[in-house]
């Protein structure tokens, strides 16, 4: 072909060698079009940089979605709006996803009643900020709880200290269902160790719960030995931002 004798076969061999696929097949198709001499350097390297870059990027998010185990993989952002036999306080949420409050490793809470839509906000956020390209991981309450006490209970720490590790590093822990089920005073230390490392470590946290926070003491756990953990933990989750998702109306 004409492009193998060309004086631009080294360029395409250094973007094949580099695995700049994309790069690689724009330079080729521009240089056999008549539009390639209208462009200066400047534009022709923007040009095929482009498409690579919104290629990994596209690749790169798709994988931090799967990365964050996000509940519900098609909500948007878009169709977070007052109406259908919701309400939302729209400002809040415009505030949030812009996600500022990750440098100042505040905390939100989402709120509502049992099918208010919060699990569906709280993926939306997880969508958008793997879209932004921060370190999410999203689980759910109960099963993490379980985990983490199951883990606590063996004889090799290792795992469980692996795992608050892991749970405690991430930019942004999603938590789902929060205060759904009680626990003895074993889970109240293991809760309070994650949410202090997170604290330690500079890290935003956002949860869904159907309780007020002045509820929690109630919620959390039976044992009287745990309202001193009961009170760290609702002191720092309650650092930051409030969302309630009101049920205006039933649906019919």
């Amino acid at each position: 072909s004409s492009m193998s004798n060309s004086k631009i076969q080294d360029i395409l061999d250094i973007l094949d060698y580099l695995e700049l696929d994309e790069t690689r097949k724009r330079l080729a198709e521009l240089y056999k079009s008549p539009e390639f001499s209208s462009y200066n350097s400047l534009q022709l390297l923007r040009e095929i940089l482009s498409v690579q870059y919104i290629s990994d990027k596209n690749s790169s998010f798709e994988k931090s979605v799967k990365l964050s185990r996000v509940r519900n993989i098609s909500a948007s952002l878009e169709n977070i709006k007052t109406g259908n036999g919701r309400k939302y306080d729209e400002n809040v949420i415009e505030q949030i996803s812009s996600f500022d409050f990750v440098d100042k490793a505040y905390n939100v809470g989402i709120y509502g009643v049992s099918g208010a839509g919060k699990t569906y906000l709280m993926s939306a956020l997880c969508i958008e900020a793997c879209r932004e390209g921060f370190d999410c991981r999203f689980v759910d309450y109960g099963e993490t709880m379980d985990e983490l006490i199951a883990l606590s209970r063996y004889t090799d720490l290792s795992k469980y200290n692996k795992k608050i590790k892991r749970l405690s590093k991430h930019q942004i822990l999603f938590i789902d269902d929060f205060a759904i089920s009680k626990y003895p005073e074993e889970g109240m230390k293991i809760l309070y160790q994650l949410i202090k490392q997170r604290e330690e470590n500079g890290k935003s946290t956002i949860f869904t719960t159907q309780y007020s926070p002045d509820e929690w003491g109630r919620r959390l756990s039976e044992n009287e030995n745990c309202y001193g953990k009961l009170d760290g933990i609702r002191r720092r989750l309650t650092t930051g931002y409030t969302i309630l998702i009101e049920k205006t109306s039933e649906p019919n």
